[in-house]
């Protein structure tokens, strides 16, 4: 339990840096946080590429168990 606080604490706390960088640069929450999602959809447009693959390995494993089992709920 520890340690899940932790990383929400570090997480909370970059946020907060983050954020509180772009406002004393730019001078509002508005374009601080603008300034945040740009660079968010950067991160998912990136990883784009691994989400397909990760996507396409669920719908493999997914068709293995069903093939696997075949219906039949006792294997």
């Amino acid at each position: 339990m520890r340690t899940l606080a932790m990383i929400i604490v570090v997480l909370a706390v970059g946020f907060l840096g983050v954020m509180g960088y772009y406002y004393f640069r730019d001078g509002s929450l508005q374009s601080a946080g603008a300034e945040v999602d740009q660079g968010l959809a950067k991160v998912d447009q990136t990883t784009q590429p691994l989400q397909d693959s990760l996507g396409e390995v669920g719908d493999g494993v997914k068709k293995s168990v069903d093939r696997a089992t075949d219906g039949d709920d006792r294997t």
